[in-house]
């Protein structure tokens, strides 16, 4: 006999009762009654763990990142020993930014099987001019930024941050604010948004810097981050099982990549960052927002939700420092600051974006479209 006790919400008590030596008489069940009874309790706890992730703007990366970087910290900041290269594989590579590249090139080829070229044809006419003029903008002011501070950049943000930054769109939250009222053309920028946000580009701008210029190492960089990504695209537009095989593949990696993430970051030295990070979510904001929502409002004649929806930081820019300083050397001495920095832009910026939003379809409501 099982019986279920609820005790708290999430905590269950199991519990049975066992005969123990009794037998049936003439063909009945045993009876309880003269019988030795026994009681076994067992205790089950059901915590929604991934619905709480989810919960928390970019939570199932950003969670975890900090988690790493509080494991970070405690193991090189207090006891000076580096817990994951003393665990070895498979946990370094595991939770440590020695498996950065592979779970890169796995995000890559599931971004791809989710981009179907059909699909991108119906952004080109909104979409598309805004990518185009956030991304110029944002790019030449890059440009100017190293040419005025170099490396170091200026109030102790690098170089290597603000590209990181001002370049990149988070294109899953942008597609889950505005999937409520946005038409098919508004959703078809999403591929547009997901490619313009892969690595392929900042690294391509990023090689041009730096004492080793744009070789053949940042070639071989850029080949190497297009072949996953034209793969994926390739099959998920052949195949539509392969599409939804790897639909979740990024919700099922983004966790071990924010460990990897956070095990670069000191706390310690992170908090110090708190007044860079704030600055560049300001920045961010300003470059992002300010000319495509110009041109979508004036040239487009639309609402102006589409440039403030794109205006949250992607996760995978806190790859993009890694990846430019392995091809790059002039980067590594950034790559950790940067990263803390970076956190604190993404923590900022998708936690800002939707009431972004929803202060601006107040001030112009999505029904309120020109014809």
């Amino acid at each position: 006999y099982t019986f279920r006790a609820v005790k708290m919400p999430n905590i269950y008590l199991d519990y049975s009762l066992k005969c123990i030596n009794s037998k049936p008489t003439k063909g009945k069940a045993p009876q309880l009654e003269g019988a030795f009874v026994r009681r076994e309790f067992s205790l089950k706890i059901e915590l929604n763990i991934w619905k709480s992730l989810q919960k928390v703007p970019a939570g199932t990366m950003f969670v975890p990142l900090i988690i790493g970087a509080i494991i970070t910290t405690i193991g090189q900041g207090i006891f000076n020993v580096d817990i994951w290269a003393t665990l070895g594989n498979p946990m370094k590579d595991m939770f440590s930014s020695s498996g950065q590249m592979l779970i890169i090139g796995l995000m890559l080829f599931f971004t791809g099987t989710g981009v179907k070229v059909s699909d991108l044809k119906s952004a080109l006419g909104r979409s598309v001019p805004l990518i185009v003029v956030r991304l110029v903008v944002a790019y030449a002011l890059c440009a100017l930024y190293y040419v005025s501070f170099g490396f170091e950049g200026v109030f102790g943000i690098p170089f290597l941050a603000v590209a990181c930054a001002i370049t990149s769109a988070n294109a899953a939250l942008y597609m889950g604010i505005i999937s409520p009222f946005g038409d098919e053309a508004d959703k078809a920028g999403f591929g547009i948004m997901l490619i313009c946000s892969m690595p392929l580009l900042p690294i391509l701008f990023l090689g041009f810097y730096g004492t080793s210029g744009f070789g053949i190492a940042q070639v071989m960089q850029i080949v190497a981050l297009l072949i996953p990504f034209i793969l994926g695209m390739i099959l998920g537009s052949l195949d539509a099982d392969i599409r939804k095989v790897f639909a979740g593949g990024n919700a099922t990696i983004l966790p071990f990549l924010g460990f990897e993430f956070g095990s670069t970051i000191n706390l310690f030295k992170a908090l110090g960052m708190i007044p860079q990070g704030i600055l560049l979510s300001i920045a961010y904001f300003v470059i992002v927002i300010g000319p495509s929502y110009f041109v979508e409002r004036n040239i487009l004649h639309r609402p102006g939700y589409i440039s403030v929806a794109s205006a949250s930081l992607a996760g995978v820019a806190l790859a993009i420092p890694a990846m430019a300083a392995s091809s790059n050397a002039a980067f590594e001495p950034f790559v950790s600051s940067t990263i803390a920095i970076l956190a604190f832009v993404l923590a900022i910026t998708n936690v800002a974006a939707p009431f972004l939003v929803k202060a601006e379809l107040q001030r112009h409501p999505a029904d309120n479209m020109a014809k």
